[in-house]
């Protein structure tokens, strides 16, 4: 189970995945469209579990792939305001039932965007509905197999022409990759090894 103690430190996997994080969102770069995402997890039968998205199909831009909740940050908003809003739109997650734990590390994708994750606990057990102008479904998956190191790879990609790589998180039924997969791997680097360790009942597509 992932709500286990360490015997060496006595942290539990909550404060080991949430000790990680910044008390404040970096900055988006000049030139750089400034969007954020919502990380929010919750607790299930004592595992702990993150609610993702697929994106609708018909979508412009990044249609059909599997997404935290969030979008652009809209003018007077902080990135935690736009990621909750954001959420709420999305798959009617109501930013009250979310406490907000802190920032993940940025990232710049390649279509000039500039994502802040921001990851909050749900404290309630909320009636979630995609919206469907945006959301095709929504999962929800346990965490800790998706921090485990042997489940991510880059892949070779091509956009406009020039050739780069992405993260992609191995899954049984989903195709986690690109942004998202690189907001995980990023998290899961600032873990130390015996937090994102192989365990017994860790399987991803198992929830």
């Amino acid at each position: 189970m992932d709500k286990h103690i360490s015997p060496s430190t006595g942290v539990d996997f909550l404060d080991a995945i949430t000790g990680v994080l910044g008390k404040t969102p970096e900055p988006a770069p000049e030139g750089r469209r400034a969007s954020a995402v919502l990380i929010p997890l919750m607790e299930i039968d004592g595992h702990w579990h993150v609610i993702l998205t697929k994106r609708a199909s018909h979508l412009r831009h990044h249609a059909g792939q599997i997404s935290f909740p969030g979008g652009a940050i809209e003018p007077g908003e902080t990135v935690a305001e736009a990621a909750l809003r954001e959420a709420h739109e999305e798959i009617d997650l109501h930013p009250d039932h979310v406490t907000v734990k802190g920032h993940l590390p940025s990232v710049l994708t390649t279509a000039n965007y500039h994502i802040a994750p921001v990851l909050g606990v749900v404290n309630s057990t909320p009636v979630l509905t995609p919206q469907p102008e945006e959301v095709d479904r929504i999962l929800l998956e346990k965490l800790h197999p998706l921090l485990m190191r042997r489940h991510h790879r880059q892949e070779p990609r091509q956009y406009n022409g020039l050739d780069y790589k992405t993260w992609v998180i191995d899954h049984d039924k989903e195709y986690i990759w690109g942004a998202t997969a690189k907001v995980i791997v990023q998290w899961s680097a600032l873990m130390s090894d015996d937090w994102v360790a192989p365990k017994d009942d860790d399987n991803l597509g198992a929830a």
